[in-house]
């Protein structure tokens, strides 16, 4: 449109990246939404503090992932352990998702909640240093990447990412195979 101004690049940049930056410090932090937007925002916060020694179309990603990679393990250890005896739903488990025209059977719904379910709970069991390397694998990210963002070596990376999958490939395998369990 003649006449408008043209959009500032810092909200642009936001705007781009803050559903992932949502998504990962959600996972991080156990679905949690409402500690993961409270921590994607002072991150945010952070990191536009000093925009101007940054360049934030090349690095902000990486440096924002690190800052959320930080302020979540921070906020699991600060957490007293007692707390998680009354853990809270949260509200947005709610939300309206878009229906699928093709019924799916009940059975196979149920199975895909319940797996959905163990892999979550897996996932919480990981330490949040290779539940961070895990989702940033998930996420695409190389391991020289995992590395920056995490601040350990590229060895390093490789190992957090071996030992996340064991621990959830064993903590998965009596849901997956009940024989193995018997």
């Amino acid at each position: 449109m003649p006449g408008a101004p043209d959009p500032n690049p810092l909200d642009a940049w936001v705007l781009a990246t803050s559903a992932r930056a949502l998504g990962y410090a959600r996972s991080l932090l156990g679905g949690n939404w409402h500690q993961a937007e409270d921590i994607v925002q002072d991150c945010y916060c952070r990191v536009l503090r000093h925009a101007d020694e940054y360049n934030l179309p090349q690095d902000g990603m990486k440096i924002l992932l690190r800052a959320i990679t930080n302020a979540c393990i921070n906020a699991r250890t600060r957490r007293r352990p007692w707390l998680s005896l009354f853990r809270q739903q949260d509200d947005d488990q709610t939300a309206i998702e878009p229906a699928d025209p093709r019924p799916e059977p009940v059975e196979q719904r149920l199975m895909q909640q319940e797996l959905v379910e163990q892999i979550a709970a897996g996932m919480a069991l990981l330490p949040p240093i290779q539940r961070a390397a895990l989702q940033l694998k998930a996420d695409g990210h190389s391991q020289a990447e995992i590395a920056e963002i995490l601040d350990v070596s590229a060895g390093n990376v490789g190992v957090l990412i071996h030992r996340a999958r064991k621990t959830l490939g064993d903590f998965l395998a009596p849901y997956l195979d009940p024989e193995v369990s018997s």
